[in-house]
Formats: C-alpha cells, structure tokens, sequence
C-alpha cells in the first residue's frame, strides 16, 4: 500500500489478527484494479471496526504528524456506506 493514495472498488479477501501482547497485528489482502495487495498493521489497539475491512470498497493509508498520536501514528481509513478508520 502507498501512503496517502485512495484504493478505489476494491474487494477485501482475508483479514486475519494475531495478538501480541496487548496489541494485535492485522494481515489484510484485498484486490484494486485487479492487482493483488497486501497490507500488515501491527500495534493495532482497538479491534471492534476491523470487520468494516471486509465491506470496504474504499482504502487509504495516511502518516499522523501529530505529536499526540495516542493510538499511533499511522491511520488506515475505511469506507463503505460509513467511514472509519484503525490507528496503529
């Protein structure tokens, strides 16, 4: 995945989590103009929005310049009917 370039239509595949400690690593493979990528997020904290993966028809990874990045410092965003967004 590229930072800061929007995946349009495309097909979420596998979404797997492994935990470590109190963090969880998350594989992700999905299709984008049919091109097979794949994407690893590891210190995930908040799990609860992962299954928004699998819906996804829009994705995009963005850097947090922020000093006060609590949750981490890269943001992988999500959208479907919804947006959101998983920090790690």
């Amino acid at each position: 995945m590229k930072f800061n370039h929007i995946y349009q239509d495309v097909i979420v595949n596998e979404v797997k989590l492994k935990r470590s400690g109190s963090e969880f690593q998350v594989f992700v493979t999905f299709q984008a103009q049919s091109e097979t990528l794949y994407a690893v997020l590891n210190g995930v904290r908040e799990i609860d929005n992962i299954s928004d993966l699998l819906e996804a028809n829009k994705l995009w990874l963005e850097y947090s310049e922020s000093n006060q990045a609590e949750y981490g410092k890269f943001t992988l965003g999500i959208s479907h009917e919804s947006y959101t967004e998983i920090f790690f």
